[in-house]
């Protein structure tokens, strides 16, 4: 079942599960909350997750008048931070996939006295792209991204030329592809890409964050994953080796898995 919830923006979230932890999740780039479903067998018990359709998602409403005036990691902090006051709740985890790690690691500097756990699978966020940054914080940048829209054809070009000579791989390229190959997805890419420009963690003060305030912070990886490489972990570890762990999986950038349930149910019994 559906519920909302609005502070401000609206966004709609599924609850899987009654266990005693509270965990806020996010999901990732053109997904919604249902995903987290195959985690229910595994931490039904011990958890209690709300998974939240991001912006544009799911069943959660488009803002896109916010790519002129896009969301900041402060004022989603507020806004989660006052959906666990209405739940009565003081503290509680964090579980992010792909983007949705992004937003988490955000959530991190901005509500770390609100967390006792955070979770992380394929977090985007564990490195910085001057080039995104560049062209969504400027009008031309962003016209650029809404002619992406309607004529991809150039820009498809160039995936295409990158991989015939051979500076981007297969999985790579056919993830860039398979993600704008419809209007409705560059749309979406524009949408969130946009809107979401200034949710860009420092990783150095996530992990000051967590250690302060004494947070595990655990780090998921695919063995596989061409989009998320495991190597990138250690941008965050490097600075709390103490509170974050990094574990790998046998998949790929599809980590909602139950084994990912399994992995975290033993984090929780640790």
């Amino acid at each position: 079942m559906t519920s909302y919830f609005t502070h401000g923006p609206t966004l709609a979230y599924r609850t899987f599960g009654n266990g005693p932890l509270t965990v806020l999740a996010f999901h990732g780039f053109g997904r919604t909350s249902a995903d987290f479903a195959v985690l229910e067998p595994e931490l039904g018990d011990r958890c209690t997750i709300h998974a939240f359709d991001l912006h544009f998602h799911g069943n959660s409403p488009g803002y896109p008048e916010r790519a002129e005036r896009p969301f900041t990691t402060t004022e989603l902090a507020t806004f989660f931070t006052t959906f666990l006051d209405r739940l009565g709740v003081s503290k509680c985890a964090l579980l992010g996939y792909s983007l949705g790690g992004r937003i988490a690691l955000g959530l991190v500097e901005h509500m770390a006295e609100r967390l006792e756990h955070v979770f992380l699978a394929a977090p985007d966020g564990l490195i910085t792209r001057p080039w995104y940054r560049t062209l969504a914080a400027s009008r031309i940048g962003r016209g650029l991204y809404r002619r992406f829209v309607e004529h991809p054809a150039s820009i498809h070009g160039m995936i295409h030329g990158l991989r015939a000579a051979g500076l981007m791989n297969e999985k790579m390229h056919r993830f860039l592809i398979g993600q704008t190959d419809s209007k409705a997805k560059r749309i979406l890419v524009r949408d969130v890409w946009l809107s979401y420009r200034l949710i860009e963690p420092d990783l150095r003060n996530v992990a000051e964050q967590a250690s302060i305030h004494r947070i595990p912070v655990h780090l998921f990886f695919g063995r596989f994953d061409s989009v998320i490489k495991p190597v990138l972990g250690a941008n965050l570890s490097q600075f709390a080796p103490e509170l974050i762990s990094l574990e790998v999986l046998p998949f790929g950038h599809v980590l909602l898995t139950p084994e990912l349930g399994r992995a975290i149910r033993h984090h929780l019994q640790a």
